[in-house]
C-alpha cells in the first residue's frame, strides 16, 4: 500500500512508524525537508497557493499509483478538497474530512458555534466586532471589565488568537484592557477567548471512511516548544474518552455531503480540565497532531488500519485499548553531504 504524505517538513517519526506498514512518498514545498530522507520517494512540489499544485499532485499520484493521500498541511486543505474526485479518478482515496466539517474546524469561532449548538463544554469566544463594540463605547477599565464579566461571562486573562490560526502562532494571552486593545488590532482577524486554567489535554483520534471513530487516546501536554509538544504522557481519561467521542458524533451529524464523505482520518483535538473536573474543548484539527508518534508506541497501528480501509475490511474500534506512557523528545539531525 502506497501513502502519499504533503508538508513532511521534520515529521521524521511518523513516517518511521508508517513505514512498518506502507510505502510512503512524500512532498513538500522545500527541498531540505528533514523528513524527505525518510520517506521512500521524495518530490518537491509547487505551494498550495500555485495554480500548479494540484496537478503537480494529481501526477504523483498517478505515477506512483498512491492508494491514500494524507495532508499534514492544514491550508492545503481546502483546496485539496476541492478537488477529490479528481483524486479518486486517478484511484486514490483523500483521507480528509469535507468541506463543511473543514470549515467548521479550521474558523475558531464556528468551532465554536458547533460547540455551543451541540452542548460541549468550551470557553466563551467572542469575535472582533463584538469587543470593539464595547472598547469603543467605554473607555473606564472598571466599567469595561464589568461588562466583560456580567453581560459577555469574561474574566481576564484572556486569549486573542487569529480566526484561521494554526498551532500556536500568533496566540497572545492579555491580562489588561490596554494589552486587549493593542492585541485585538494586532493580530489579524482574531477571535477572544477566555483564558481556561487547568490541565492541557490533545487527543489523538482516527476515524475509518465511514465516520466512525476508532481510536480515542488523550494525552496530558507536560512540555511545549515553540508550539510542539517536547513531553507527554497517555493518559486513560474515561470522561475526556467519552466526550470527545460525543464531539465526534455531533461532528459527523453536523453537515450532509452528496458523496458520502463526513469525518475521516485523523484529527487531534484539544480540551483543558478545570481544577473542578470541567471538561472545556478548545479546538478540532482535522490532521495529524505533532506528539501523534506518542499514540503509535501506546499501541495505535495506524498504518495497519489504513490497510484496512482501502481493502474495504470491517475495522473493530479499539477505543481506551492504549498504553500509558511517557514521550520525551530531543532534537536530531540529518547530514548530507
Amino acid at each position: 500500500m502506497k501513502l502519499l504524505i504533503t508538508a513532511i517538513g521534520k515529521r521524521v517519526q511518523l513516517i518511521k512508524y508508517l513505514k512498518t506498514n506502507c510505502t510512503i512518498v512524500g512532498v513538500d514545498a522545500g527541498d531540505s525537508a528533514p523528513a524527505s530522507k525518510f520517506v521512500n520517494k521524495f518530490y518537491k512540489v509547487p505551494r498550495f497557493t500555485d495554480e500548479k499544485y494540484i496537478d503537480s499532485i494529481l501526477n504523483i499520484c498517478k505515477e506512483e499509483f498512491i492508494d491514500l493521500l494524507i495532508p499534514l498541511h492544514e491550508y492545503e486543505f481546502n483546496i485539496l478538497c476541492k478537488n477529490r474526485s479528481k483524486f479518486k479518478n486517478v484511484g486514490t482515496t483523500l483521507l480528509l474530512s469535507n468541506e463543511d466539517i473543514i470549515d467548521i474546524c479550521q474558523n475558531k469561532l464556528n468551532t465554536y458555534n458547533f460547540f455551543i449548538k451541540n452542548k460541549i463544554g468550551s470557553p466563551k469566544s467572542y469575535s472582533k466586532e463584538k469587543i470593539l463594540e464595547v472598547l469603543e463605547y467605554q473607555k473606564d477599565e472598571e466599567i469595561v471589565r464589568n461588562f466583560f464579566e456580567k453581560e459577555l461571562d469574561l474574566i481576564f486573562p484572556l486569549i486573542v488568537k487569529p480566526v484561521n490560526g494554526m498551532g500556536s502562532e500568533g496566540v497572545f494571552k492579555v491580562s489588561n484592557i490596554k494589552e486587549l486593545e493593542f492585541f485585538i488590532n494586532y493580530v489579524e482577524n482574531p477571535i477572544i477567548q477566555q483564558y481556561i486554567e487547568g490541565t492541557e489535554y490533545t487527543i489523538d483520534v482516527l476515524c475509518d471512511l465511514k465516520g466512525k471513530p476508532i481510536s480515542i487516546v488523550p494525552r496530558e501536554r507536560l512540555e511545549v516548544r515553540s508550539g510542539e509538544v517536547s513531553k507527554t504522557k497517555t493518559v486513560m481519561h474515561k470522561e475526556i474518552i467519552e466526550e470527545t467521542h460525543r464531539l465526534l458524533e455531533a461532528l459527523a451529524q453536523s453537515v450532509s455531503d452528496k458523496e458520502g464523505v463526513s469525518i475521516m482520518g485523523p484529527y487531534t483535538i484539544q480540551c483543558k480540565v478545570t481544577e473542578d473536573n470541567k471538561i472545556k474543548f478548545i479546538e478540532i484539527n482535522p490532521r495529524f497532531g505533532g506528539g501523534v508518534p506518542l499514540t503509535f508506541e501506546a499501541g495505535v497501528d495506524y498504518g495497519k488500519y489504513f490497510n484496512m480501509m482501502i481493502n474495504g475490511e470491517e475495522i473493530d474500534p479499539i477505543i481506551g485499548q492504549f498504553k500509558e506512557m511517557t514521550m520525551l523528545r530531543y532534537d536530531d539531525a540529518v547530514f548530507i553531504e
